[in-house]
C-alpha cells in the first residue's frame, strides 16, 4: 500500500527514526518548518506546504527545486494543510513525524487533526517513545504482552469497551478533566478497543 510520510514542525525525530519511515514511503511532505529538519537530514521532500512562517530562508534556498505551496488560510494548521494534500492524492496510509513535543498547544492541535483526518485515511503519529492512533469506533492491536497503552479522549467518549487490557473498560465513558485512562497494560493479544461515540486516541508506548 502506498504510504505518505509527513514531517511536521514539532520536536524533530531522530535521524534514525526519520530514515526508517522515509525508506518505506512513496511520498514525502513537509508541513512548513518540518522542512528545516529535512534540510538538516539532507533529504528533499516532494512538497513543502503551509503558511511558511517557520520555514527558514536557507531551507527554501536549499530546496529551490522542490514544489512549495504557500497557503495563508488561518482556519487550518500547517499539519492539516499537509494532511489535506495527502488525502487529495488519495493516500490511505500516512505516517506523521514531528507532530508531538515542543509547544503543548501545538501538540494538542495536532492530535485534533489526527482525529479529524483519520476518518479519511489510516494515520499514525510516531515519536521516539510511542505511537498515536485514532480508535474510530474500533481498533485491534496485535502487540507484545506488557505493552503500555493509554486512551486519550479528545471529546466526551462513551460506550467504551476494551478487551485484552489489565484494566478493561465495560461500556464506560472517558472525558478530559473528568476521567482518563492512562498507563494501562496489554495482557492478551490482540487487544481490542471499541468506542460508540466521541473522538478517542490510543497512545501505545514503544519505549517505557
Amino acid at each position: 500500500m502506498a504510504c505518505t510520510l509527513i514531517l511536521a514542525n514539532g520536536k524533530p525525530p531522530s535521524k534514525r527514526l526519520f530514515q526508517k519511515f522515509l525508506a518505506a514511503a512513496d511520498r514525502f511532505l513537509c508541513a512548513d518548518g518540518g522542512a528545516n529538519t529535512a534540510a538538516r537530514f539532507g533529504h528533499a521532500p516532494d512538497l513543502i506546504i503551509g503558511d511558511l512562517d517557520s520555514t527558514e530562508k536557507e531551507t527554501l534556498a536549499v530546496f529551490s527545486h522542490v514544489d512549495v505551496k504557500k497557503l495563508k488560510d488561518q482556519n487550518s494548521t500547517d499539519l492539516e494543510k499537509a494532511l489535506t494534500a495527502a488525502v487529495r492524492k488519495k493516500c490511505k496510509e500516512i505516517v506523521v513525524l514531528g507532530a508531538t513535543g515542543g509547544r503543548l498547544d501545538h501538540a494538542i492541535g495536532n492530535l485534533s487533526a489526527l482525529a479529524k483526518f483519520s476518518r479519511k485515511a489510516h494515520i499514525t503519529f510516531v515519536d521516539e517513545i510511542g505511537i498515536f492512533i485514532a480508535v474510530n469506533h474500533s481498533l485491534e492491536l496485535s502487540l507484545p504482552i506488557g505493552t503500555i497503552i493509554s486512551l486519550l479522549p479528545l471529546s466526551r467518549c462513551s460506550g467504551i469497551v476494551t478487551k485484552g487490557l489489565k484494566w478493561n473498560l465495560k461500556n464506560e465513558s472517558l472525558e478530559l478533566g473528568v476521567r482518563e485512562s492512562t498507563s494501562n497494560v496489554i495482557v492478551s493479544s490482540p487487544a481490542d478497543i471499541k468506542v460508540r461515540k466521541g473522538s478517542l486516541i490510543a497512545f501505545v508506548a514503544t519505549k517505557n
